[in-house]
């Protein structure tokens, strides 16, 4: 019998499913688990994983886990203006985090809960508009 040895691969799997199905305004933005070898003019991204692991109280192969789960919104459409480029992308973020707070344990078992932490943007000139990024990160507690 094989022992999970965290929670990640399986949180990573959840999210990235569950932001996928989302009903987001105006169009359905790509969503993938990091940066997709062709970027889109929307994206959410599930992203880089930090955290740690340590021995649970009790049991054999007993681990608490603490990560966090890097997530990014990102708009890239020519010609957007930098306030309509910021909206979309915090437009996007409100239904990735709607969505991941009705779902407290998304990643299944093991998982025991799930937030998400304050967001920030960055908005950049592209050639022909603005692009905005909104980062924010998905910190998760899990025993296994």
């Amino acid at each position: 019998m094989t022992v999970a040895t965290s929670t990640v691969p399986a949180t990573l799997r959840a999210l990235t499913e569950l932001l996928a199905a989302q009903d987001y305004p105006l169009r359905q933005p790509s969503v993938s688990l990091g940066l997709p070898r062709q970027p889109e003019r929307e994206m959410v991204i599930v992203g880089n994983v930090s955290g740690d692991q340590q021995w649970g109280a009790i049991g054999t192969q007993r681990r608490d886990e603490t990560y966090t789960v890097d997530l990014y919104a990102v708009v890239l459409w020519p010609g957007y203006t930098a306030v309509e480029a910021m909206e979309r992308a915090w437009e996007m973020f409100a239904v990735m985090e709607t969505a991941i707070r009705d779902n407290v344990q998304v990643g299944g078992t093991g998982v025991l809960w799930n937030e998400i932490a304050a967001p920030t943007g960055d908005l950049t000139v592209e050639d022909e508009g603005y692009a905005y990024q909104v980062t924010s990160a998905l910190r998760v507690r899990a025993r296994i």
